[in-house]
């Protein structure tokens, strides 16, 4: 092996040595700035949840209290997927027809983005009042199944990442409202058979 080549490989190992070390020093210092911002987001969003109107209070303070139950995917309710996707579908529907003006961006964007927030947020209200909503539940999927066949066809026109991520999205979405569909029926099973033990 050429003097050259020793020299080379010598500095190479230095060099990947001071950038693991400054790797490490990146992630940490990432960390440290992220549990920051995430203090500051905190922060900011019980500041403007104490400022905004009733409905919206009731919304972002649901959101927060359950924080820690998101981790877990059988403790998401319905409500925390629609409501963040109803606005997505309603905000990106309206700033699409303000762009191109395709009234298709309304249809499928603002007005059934708007019926499925709608759904979630009352769905969300008779979560607070201890009660079930199987009809908002089915009603959520329903849209979010008729967004994901457009997006399915669309996508089989004209493939394209964008398309292939929208797609990606509305298919998780009725996934999850499927789900939570099979789960209340094993729930209302499971509490209909220990009605009948008891009788």
């Amino acid at each position: 092996m050429s003097y050259t080549l020793k020299k080379a490989l010598v500095i190479l190992k230095e060099t990947s040595e001071r950038l693991k070390i400054q790797a490490d020093k990146a992630r940490i210092d990432l960390s440290e700035i992220a549990k920051e911002i995430s203090e500051e987001g905190k922060e900011y969003i019980s500041t403007a949840a104490k400022n905004s109107p009733e409905p919206v209070k009731e919304i972002v303070e649901t959101f927060n209290s359950s924080a820690d139950d998101l981790n877990d995917v059988s403790k998401v309710r319905d409500f925390h997927v629609g409501i963040p996707y109803g606005i997505f579908l309603s905000l990106g529907g309206f700033l699409s027809f303000m762009v191109t003006g395709s009234l298709s961006a309304i249809r499928f964007g603002v007005i059934l983005g708007g019926a499925l927030l709608f759904l979630s947020v009352s769905s969300l209200r008779s979560y607070k009042q201890g009660e079930s909503s199987p009809l908002t539940l089915k009603g959520q999927a329903a849209i979010a199944s008729i967004i994901f066949l457009r997006e399915v066809r669309f996508l089989a026109q004209r493939s394209s990442f964008p398309n292939l991520t929208t797609t990606l999205v509305s298919g998780a979405v009725v996934a999850f409202y499927v789900y939570k569909i099979v789960q209340n029926r094993k729930h209302q099973k499971g509490s209909n058979f220990e009605k009948e033990t008891e009788i």
